[in-house]
């Protein structure tokens, strides 16, 4: 199996599952947040491949790079602004239904 395969059945996953509460949120601050995330990503990235920190099975890859690391290394960038805002959304949703009953004895 390829990364990309990986990383689109993945990201495909994530969007399924995110999609309904990703929605209902503001997509302005979704997308500041995935252009810095890329840039990062596009940064750090790229050291970390250049100094051979971590290596890539050359045919599991595309083969296109940015400008070092791989394109498939985006995906992690791409699952986490789905995944992240959307865990926050669910998890202060459990967090409020627990404070509500708070105060009842």
């Amino acid at each position: 199996m390829t990364y990309v395969v990986l990383s689109a059945a993945v990201l495909a996953v994530i969007a399924v599952v995110t999609a309904p509460t990703l929605r209902r949120l503001s997509p302005r601050p979704l997308l500041i947040t995935a252009l810095v995330l890329i840039a990062l990503t596009a940064v750090f990235d790229n050291i970390i491949v250049g100094l051979d920190l971590v290596a890539y099975d050359e045919a599991k890859i595309l083969g296109i790079r940015v400008p070092i690391a791989p394109i498939e290394d985006f995906s992690y960038t791409l699952g986490a602004v789905m995944l992240v805002p959307a865990l926050w959304t669910w998890l202060g949703r459990l967090g409020a239904g627990s404070r509500e009953g708070e105060g009842e004895s």
